[in-house]
């Protein structure tokens, strides 16, 4: 079968990606009394956990602080779930796409979109927070629109060549479950990258994650403009990983039925 390219397979398959994303968004939150409510009090307890050790345990006097923590929790999340959801994403699929052909491309794709959902869903909690704690909101807030879209294309980037690895080890989601553990905490989730006091601080910097989570809150906490430059670079390079995952899937996919 003829491989597209994977912008016009996109648009090809744009209707189921987007609709069975929200499909897996309500099986995520079916089954409990509370069904959606849950998309909120989940970042909002680990909001006021995280406010109570660093500010009361450990004494810290950050300002807006319950924001600044909500808003790295809101971007972490969405990153490590897709991620890790991407590790089994074609291997969970395998009764699907032995009835019905899809490009390989179009499960990691799903995913992502699932928890884009959550994502704008979570954010609307942020925004209210804000409400509620009195913080300004600037004409600044506009632009987490690219911020997002940079966000999404490294997130998508990595989702497909972990969807792809994924097939073939099947312990990755174990072993990325770790990892993303540990990442989590040099990640500016908890802490500012201007308090740090030591020389090796710039490392952590290159962490696009990082990055996306200092742009959101510059957008929506600081109201200023994120640094455009950062976001291109991360553009460029998230370009390039969704090159080479979706060249990987299209690639073997025929042969993902003989290795599941």
């Amino acid at each position: 079968m003829e491989k597209q390219g994977i912008v016009k397979n996109l648009i090809k398959n744009h209707e189921y990606i987007l609709y069975y994303a929200k499909i897996l968004l309500k099986t995520r939150v079916s089954g409990s009394y509370l069904g959606f409510l849950w998309l909120y009090i989940d970042p909002l307890m680990f909001m006021l956990i995280y406010s109570f050790v660093v500010q009361v345990v450990f004494n810290s006097r950050m300002e807006n602080f319950h924001v600044f923590v909500i808003i790295g929790l809101t971007v972490w999340n969405l990153f490590s779930r897709t991620i890790l959801m991407g590790a089994t994403a074609i291997a969970r699929n395998k009764g699907i796409f032995e009835q019905v052909y899809f490009h390989k491309f179009v499960y990691p794709s799903l995913y992502l979109m699932s928890y884009i959902y959550e994502f704008l869903i979570s954010m609307s909690l942020v925004i209210i927070i804000m409400l509620f704690s009195g913080i300004p909101f600037t004409w600044h807030i506009i632009e987490t629109v690219p911020v997002l879209f940079a966000f999404t294309l490294f997130t998508y980037g990595c989702s497909l060549i972990v969807s792809h690895i994924g097939v073939y080890f099947f312990d990755l989601r174990n072993i990325l479950d770790f990892t993303l553990k540990f990442f989590f905490y040099f990640t500016p989730i908890m802490w500012d990258f201007d308090r740090l006091n030591f020389s090796m601080a710039w490392v952590l910097k290159l962490n696009p994650v990082a990055v996306i989570i200092g742009s959101f809150r510059s957008c929506l906490l600081y109201g200023k403009s994120p640094v455009y430059l950062y976001l291109a670079i991360i553009c460029l390079f998230s370009l390039l990983l969704i090159q080479i995952g979706y060249k990987l899937i299209s690639r073997y996919e025929d042969a993902y039925a003989r290795m599941l």
